[in-house]
Formats: structure tokens, sequence, C-alpha cells
């Protein structure tokens, strides 16, 4: 078969874990990437039609090794996040999957099966084509196209770059498929060695003709429908209809391959720090909670509300931590969240007794909140108080006054939490998620 597929990207190709790592940010560069191109990653600052014999030698590349992503709006040096112009993502979205299924089929052979996505980050879109990993190699290049394709090329990824590929690798696509061949000789003379060498027959399914050592026939496609299928095991209980005994499994099969084509092009939305926080801080209600508690994994702290979302998804703590444990990830973020949800542990403080001068600041912080007079434009050491302050509240305390507080914290957040140093922002942390605590967890004691 000849086709390339585009399927509906409803697969693992775009989920939350493998987006994160193609658009893993930089902590010293925000605007930029850390990700490198590789043997499964390839970036393009913008994307046009005009490239599409580009395009499509690279697809070839991946489809001949493990599959890979094409990125476009991503500068390849230095890996910065332009995104993609109106008018290129504006073709992009309007991709038909035809037209680049009939291109590929003009140029290569056998079938590249491809996804396509549009993924956001920080306001910013991005163009995703993902190329499956080939189940029959080598893909090659039937026909020339400008200085890009060359027929009889095969064309492969290695490390960050697409080139011919060269005799190891030949030889070992040759050798896999060798194997794979000599595997599905076995598989089909065990299934016979079942019925026996008499009873077998051979279901042609080009032409739907079964012949065997008693005699052949040709099944019609408009008779599929009428046919009984028995499992081995199972009896029909249908009189006077024609049964086919059958071990495995039968799918019908229509005369012409069918190409799958998406009604529209699948997008997303990238989940980071600021988006968890400030869902919570607005309350909004999302769509995909669950999705905001996995990034938690990802990002470089675990002290981040999750309390809000659990409820959200109607997630009960054990489940969330089946939900969190199940994440694949590097980093302690993962460790720290799971230790929280599994001791329900608070960063509620405790107001100390002493009569220091910072003691005093920080109760005439307290008595500011319950009168929802605290002075907005705190920062520096002050607003580290107040922070500390806020999670000497009680539950009862915090949700009187909840909207007041997220108010506050939300705007401290957005003027603070990017440019003060690492002290202020972790603290910023933990009074929001004392908030979120306080506010969500059902089993804190209101008093």
């Amino acid at each position: 078969m000849n086709d390339n597929v585009c399927l509906m990207s409803n697969n693992q190709s775009f989920s939350q874990s493998a987006l994160n790592e193609i658009f893993k940010i930089s902590p010293k560069l925000p605007g930029c990437v850390n990700s490198r191109e590789s043997s499964t990653l390839e970036f393009k600052e913008s994307f046009g039609w005009a490239s599409a014999p580009e395009y499509a030698r690279t697809c070839a590349a991946f489809a001949n090794t493990k599959g890979g992503y094409i990125a476009f709006g991503i500068k390849n040096k230095p890996h910065k996040l332009t995104g993609l112009r109106p008018k290129p993502l504006k073709v992009f979205e309007e991709i038909d999957p035809a037209k680049v299924s009939e291109f590929f089929n003009q140029h290569f052979a056998p079938e590249i099966r491809w996804d396509i996505h549009v993924h956001e980050v920080a306001g910013k879109q991005f163009g995703l084509l993902y190329v499956h990993e080939a189940s029959e190699k080598p893909v090659v290049c039937t026909t020339d196209a400008g200085d890009k394709l060359r027929e009889c090329d095969i064309y492969y990824r290695y490390r960050g770059r697409t080139t011919r590929i060269k005799y190891p690798e030949l030889r070992a696509i040759m050798n896999e498929r060798r194997a794979e061949e000599q595997r599905l000789w076995l598989k089909h003379l065990a299934k016979i060695a079942r019925v026996g060498i008499r009873e077998a027959g051979i279901f042609d399914l080009k032409t739907g003709q079964v012949s065997g050592a008693k005699g052949a026939f040709v099944i019609d496609e408009s008779l599929l429908s009428q046919l009984t299928f028995i499992k081995e095991g199972e009896f029909s209980e249908v009189r006077g209809k024609p049964s086919l005994k059958l071990i495995g499994s039968v799918e019908a099969v229509s005369g012409a391959p069918q190409i799958l084509v998406p009604m529209q092009v699948i997008k997303s939305k990238g989940i980071r720090i600021g988006d968890i926080i400030l869902a919570f801080l607005n309350q909004q209600k999302v769509d995909d909670p669950e999705e905001y508690i996995k990034q938690i994994c990802f990002e470089s702290t675990g002290f981040l509300p999750v309390y809000y979302f659990m409820h959200l998804a109607k997630l009960n703590t054990h489940a969330t931590i089946s939900l969190v444990d199940g994440v694949l990830c590097r980093g302690q973020a993962k460790g720290k969240l799971l230790g929280r949800l599994r001791m329900q542990t608070t960063q509620q403080m405790i107001m100390p007794s002493s009569d220091m001068a910072v003691t005093r600041k920080k109760k005439a912080y307290v008595g500011q909140a319950k009168k929802e007079s605290i002075n907005e434009k705190l920062r520096g050491t002050e607003l580290k108080y107040c922070l500390q302050a806020l999670r000497t509240l009680t539950t009862v305390e915090m949700k009187r006054h909840s909207k007041y507080l997220r108010g506050l914290l939300k705007l401290w957040f957005n003027k603070y939490y990017a440019s003060q140093d690492g002290a202020i922002a972790d603290h910023l942390r933990r009074g929001i998620c004392w908030c979120d605590e306080a506010l969500n967890l059902p089993e804190q004691n209101s008093s």
C-alpha cells in the first residue's frame, strides 16, 4: 500500500509530557527552550508550502528511524520561541491532509503516517508535525523534487540532521525486515498447525479468494456482513446462516485503502507555573484539571496549588497520588508533591509568641488582613513578613477573606514573581499553597 495516512492527534504523540520535552523552557533564557535538534526533533522558524520538499525529506528520515517532530515557530539558534506569525499560522491551521498525503504519495513509498497539532506557549502559537516510525522500512523516495529529493534516495535521521542513509543503518533495517518476515511466517505456520494443514486455506485479502486443499472460492465483499464468524471455543446459535471458524480475529476491509483525515487541527495550550497559580487564584473552571495536577511534576517546585484542581477533577487523595505516581518525569517536584499529598502537610505557620519587633509587624499584618486593608505596594522584606503573616491565618479566616486575599496574592504574583529573588518567589508560592489548602482541604481544622 502506498498511501500516506494523516491520523487524528488522539494518541500520546502530543501528550502533556511529550510537549513538555519539546517546550522545555530555559531557566536562564525564559524566551528560549533547552531542547536541541536531535534524531527525533527539528526546529523551523516559520511554515510555508514552498518548503514542502524539505519538510518531506525530514519526515521520511524520521519514518526510517524512530519517528519525530518538526516544531514550527522555534529558531534553531539560539532556540528562541518566536511563534508562528499570523499568516504562516493560518496556512498551518488550514492544512489540507489530502494535499499533504498526495505530495507524500507522489514522492515516497511505502506510507508515511503523520499527525498535526497546534500548541500555545506564553501566548504564542506553534505548529507541530509528528511522523510515526514506519511499520515497513525503508521509506524510499520515488520522484525528484528540486534539489531536496532524489529518486531512489533513502533518508535517515542522524542526531540533529537529515541525510542519505549510510550502509550500517541500511543493513540494520534490512536485517530487521527479514527478522520481522520470519516472525510473521512462524506466527502463520503456528495457526495452520492448530487447524491442520488439510483443513487450512489461504484468504487473499486483495482478491477475496479463499483457496485450500479441498478447493477454492471467492468471498464477495457484499457478503461479508452476512457471514457469521465463530471464534474458536464459541458456537453459533443461528441455524441456516453460513459460518466460518475463526482463529484470531477478522476485520472487514474495503477494496480501496482509506486516508483518515481529521476534521480540524487539534490545538492545546501549554501549562506552566503561572497558569497553575492564576487558575487557582481566579477560581477558573479549567477543562482538564488532571493535566494541571500532572504538570506540577514537571515544574521546578512541588509547592503549587493542587487541592483546587483535585476538587475540580473530583479526585480524592488516594486517586491523586495514583495519578501523580504514574507521571514519568525527571526532577524533584514530583517527589515533593507526593510527600505533601501523603503526609497531608500544609504551609500554615504558627505566629511566634515573642514580643520582638518582627513578630509585632506580622501581627499587624494579620490585623490588616482581617480588615482587608493591607498596603498593596509592599515589597522586599516587608512583603516577606506579610506573606509569612498570612500563613498564620486560620482556615475560617482564609475562607472569610478568600476573595480579597486571592486578589492580593494575584497582584503580588504578577508584579514580583518573575523579577524578585528566589526567597520572595518561594514565600509567594507557599502563601498561595496555604490559601489553596485552607479553602480546599476538608480535613483542615477550622479553628
